[in-house]
């Protein structure tokens, strides 16, 4: 959830005493509303005691009466912005706005001008024309908005307000931080304001993704808002901006796709919308694989801090891949190099640093010295007896080290804690990260506790569909390593595995999932990596990021916002998504499936996505055909998205079945139609492409 210290103007009822249950049906209450606001109730029982109720924890019949109620009595205008498509108010802005509050500025005065076809003036305050006829919306901390009380500087990061008052509208937040890291509360408040109170939705990238309701006149209830997030680093990967397109190149991906100037708006289009779905960060961390590069740069001066092989020899377990070098863990001279630069700039006065020990990616290769090996224990029993998935830890191939336990966990847990206590005494307050990954996954069982300035990004709850053995492997792996005292976030691999470009959902099970983790002390994502599939997966996407601000919204809630985005074809959406998040699950459900590597599952496809599947999705779609009549161009264009989805996936299935998807009439004709939709950014062409490349189904 969100934490919240001031609420929209609460709704005051005298209402007559009735029952309220709980969406579970577990527990009921006899008791009359006292007030309600956008997130929770007031309820007083029949003894006078008065209890605070979450709106998402009641019943669907429940919520019906609320909005009933609202309906029946709905909040006063208080503050014009726009009347009969004239503009009423004027945006303002200090006299020096950053970056972030520039934006923000143009944001609101787009995304209001689309609305109403008014365009709001932007003003500095210095440069302000008095108009006591308009009203002021004072964008970002000023002179202005500290005279009303407002000072934002003294708010947590990120955290904004949204408060109204007479002819006057505050939108600002906390835009601290530095180069790299810079905060945007301000932009938080205002695309709070245009999703929650005027209704803005931004279900995918680009325009066919904006929704945008429209009204002559914009008129704002009394509003008192501060928001704070809960989950500080709200972050995807993202798979199509400018560091990829080499990557692209090198793979000889422009033969078949635009590089230029397509790719250009694919890009931006999706770092406008995570923008505008609030992913970001309050702070920096500093995580990813840290010894990449230290085999070039120690092996001849340090050459005992790395892993020690069976053969005797410590050194890279393959030497075509000297970035997946182990290290030597319980070695004091690997901490010493890594304790360096931080003591350095420790002394020059920095604070709050962070040492990275995240091992280097691969399941092998592990050191076998006697002094780590001393440091082992005995693996968690409840991690044996499920099934394993495939994590994206086995890039280096199989383990083959079998003298080795199965868990290396409290080997690793131990350089942790050695580190975490070290650093400690050049910056009380440095954290250390570190991944629980690959052999050292599991909660390690000989260490009793571990350092309160230690961070474990967990790498699990990677497969979706997930069978209820995985998913309850991840919870208890969760658990155990947060009850040692850990601050768990998570770093999962779960979106690269979510599907190879034909329609694809699992909404409930990932909003599940987040809801668990944000409860049990998650505040920190690391999504690797959102493949951008925005006609197979969207639903799953705008869930995932809507509620990674909004903890405790109701997954039901947040798909009907994407699915009211399509006007009259909502319905017809919705049972579409529904039956392929159907399917989807079930796919989780079979043994044979879900013991597949990701290559043998993309091969597959023409036996999992065959004819039949595709018929019952298409007789869905074709329902839509005299409701289009009646939708705007742009709903008519968000379900020509989906239809474009649709066909991308037989056409995938069909060149595989054919054997690549870049030859042959199958190839050919799936390639042709990814040059045609690539402007549209249905799904993530060169991704796709790229990956058909690596699992050599691609010529």
């Amino acid at each position: 959830m969100i934490a919240i210290s001031m609420l929209v103007a609460p709704t005051l009822f005298a209402a007559e005493a009735r029952e309220w249950e709980d969406r579970t049906g577990s527990f009921r209450v006899a008791a009359e509303l006292v007030e309600a606001d956008r997130k929770h109730v007031k309820l007083r029982r029949t003894d006078g005691t008065v209890i605070v109720v979450p709106i998402t924890k009641l019943s669907h019949a429940d919520g019906r009466y609320l909005s009933s109620l609202r309906e029946a009595k709905p909040a006063a205008p208080v503050l014009t912005l726009v009347e009969n498509g004239q503009p009423t108010s004027v945006i303002v802005t200090n006299g020096r706005p950053n970056e972030s509050q520039i934006t923000a500025a143009a944001e609101l005065q787009e995304h209001i001008r689309i609305m109403s076809g008014a365009t709001l003036p932007i003003a500095k305050e210095n440069e302000l024309e008095p108009d006591p006829a308009r009203a002021l919306i004072l964008v970002g901390e000023s002179n202005l908005s500290r005279t009303y009380g407002v000072v934002t500087k003294t708010l947590e990061p990120e955290t904004f307000v949204i408060k109204t008052l007479p002819n006057v509208l505050i939108l600002a937040g906390e835009d601290g931080g530095g180069k790299g890291n810079a905060r945007t509360g301000t932009l938080w408040a205002v695309y709070d304001l245009l999703q929650d109170q005027l209704g803005c939705r931004w279900i995918w990238p680009g325009e066919t993704g904006r929704r945008v309701p429209r009204r002559e006149c914009i008129q704002l209830p009394a509003l008192d808002i501060c928001e704070t997030p809960v989950v500080k680093i709200r972050h995807f990967r993202l798979l199509a901006q400018d560091k990829h397109r080499f990557g692209y190149e090198r793979e000889g991906i422009g033969r078949f796709l635009d590089l230029g100037e397509t790719y250009d708006q694919v890009a931006e289009d999706e770092r406008v919308w995570y923008r505008r779905m609030r992913l970001g960060k309050s702070f920096p961390l500093s995580a990813g694989h840290a010894f990449t590069d230290w085999w070039e740069k120690h092996k001849d001066s340090a050459p005992d801090i790395f892993a020690l092989q069976p053969d005797g020899k410590r050194r890279p377990r393959s030497g075509s891949h000297p970035d997946f070098v182990k290290m030597c863990v319980s070695n004091p001279k690997l901490w010493e190099l890594q304790l360096a630069p931080l003591q350095n700039r420790a002394q020059q006065g920095e604070r709050g640093l962070w040492v990275n020990a995240c091992e280097n990616d691969g399941s092998g290769g592990f050191c076998t010295c006697q002094r780590c090996r001393l440091w082992d224990a005995a693996p968690p029993a409840n991690s044996m007896a499920r099934p394993p998935v495939e994590d994206g830890s086995e890039v280096d191939g199989a383990p083959r080290d079998s003298e080795l336990p199965e868990s290396l966990s409290d080997r690793y847990a131990r350089w942790y804690n050695e580190l975490a206590v070290r650093a400690r005494q050049f910056d009380p307050d440095v954290r250390v990260v570190a991944y629980a990954y690959s052999r050292y996954r599991a909660p390690p069982t000989g260490v009793e506790r571990l350092e309160p300035n230690v961070w474990i990004g967990y790498v699990g709850f990677n497969a979706y569909p997930r069978p209820d053995s995985y998913r309850q492997l991840s919870a208890d792996e969760w658990l155990g390593w947060s009850q040692l005292g850990a601050t768990v976030f998570l770093r999962s691999n779960s979106l690269f595995y979510c599907g190879e470009g034909a329609p694809y959902v699992v909404s409930h099970q990932m909003a599940e999932d987040l809801q668990f983790q944000v409860q049990n002390g998650m505040r920190a994502t690391d999504y690797d990596a959102l493949q951008g599939y925005w006609a197979a997966t969207g639903p799953t996407y705008y869930v995932l990021a809507r509620m990674l601000w909004d903890t405790d919204a109701d997954v039901d809630e947040v798909l009907n916002e994407f699915y009211e985005s399509f006007g009259p074809l909502q319905e017809v959406a919705k049972d579409f998504y529904d039956y392929w998040e159907a399917f989807t699950v079930d796919l989780g459900n079979n043994e044979a499936y879900f013991g597949q590597s990701r290559t043998d599952r993309l091969r597959a496809y023409p036996t999992i996505y065959n004819a039949a599947v595709f018929l019952k999705a298409e007789a869905i779609l074709s329902r839509g055909k005299h409701l289009v009549r009646d939708a705007s161009d742009e709903e008519r264009e968000r379900f020509r998205n989906i239809e474009l989805g649709l066909q991308h996936g037989r056409l995938l299935a069909a060149a595989l079945e054919d054997g690549k998807t870049s030859s042959g009439a199958a190839g050919t004709q799936l390639m042709q139609f990814r040059r045609d939709i690539a402007p549209r950014n249905v799904i993530n062409v060169y991704w796709t492409t790229s990956k058909e490349k690596r699992y050599r189904v691609l010529e």
